[in-house]
């Protein structure tokens, strides 16, 4: 399968949405294809390199993206809203056309067989996750509804990798792992981590609140 690829430096996963400005005129060209004919575009993280100006080189795993609302702005530009829907994996890459063009080939996402250690994993995200999720809220003092978490193990990790705040590379690793257990496997430790550093900044972001309030009096 061939088709157009976009190097950002954002990780894309399955059902995320990504909003984008288009200005480059290689990547004017590209959606204004996508626009007349259909189709879905490439998302791959930038390993080396910039988002502009071209030469980026990006890592070999991906999500496809389809364009769901797209604005065209003065000059030509573009203000678009894609979604992400299917992982991928790069085979190798095209001559520009003019934009970044390669070959791929999907990832299957067969249902995993029932294990104890996936569901141990399951049942570790599920319940670490809402925790992780309220504290991270509160260190700006907001809070949410409780989020309804999917039922599938590739489609919780999908849903769960782009609420966490860690660094793009940490998400790549999510996005390219295969298996469900081991996808799952590792998000339950990235969540561990994540709960106990962010119960730590919790703590002294309510330290240093409170001090605040009580030197004020």
């Amino acid at each position: 399968m061939e088709l157009p690829l976009f190097p950002l430096r954002t990780v894309l996963f399955p059902g995320m949405p990504l909003p984008l400005r288009i200005f480059e005129e290689r990547y004017k060209v590209m959606v204004r294809e996508l626009l007349a004919n259909g189709g879905e575009f490439g998302v791959l993280l930038i390993r080396e390199g910039q988002e502009v100006g071209g030469g980026a080189k990006p890592h070999e795993f991906g999500t496809l993206a389809r364009i769901e609302e797209a604005t065209e702005l003065q000059g030509g530009r573009f203000a678009i809203e894609a979604r992400g829907t299917s992982r991928f994996r790069l085979r190798r890459m095209l001559p520009p056309r003019p934009y970044p063009y390669g070959e791929i080939e999907i990832v299957g996402e067969p249902q995993p067989t029932p294990t104890p250690q996936l569901q141990h994993a399951l049942e570790t995200v599920r319940t670490t996750f809402p925790l992780y999720f309220r504290l991270a809220l509160s260190l700006s003092d907001q809070w949410a509804e409780p989020l309804k978490l999917p039922g599938g193990a590739h489609e919780l990790v999908d849903f769960i990798a782009p609420w966490l705040q860690v660094e793009e590379e940490a998400k790549q690793r999510l996005l390219e792992l295969e298996t469900a257990r081991d996808r799952m496997a590792h998000l339950a430790e990235v969540l561990d981590d994540l709960l106990l550093r962010t119960r730590e900044e919790v703590d002294e972001h309510r330290r240093t609140k409170y001090r605040g309030i009580g030197a004020g009096n």
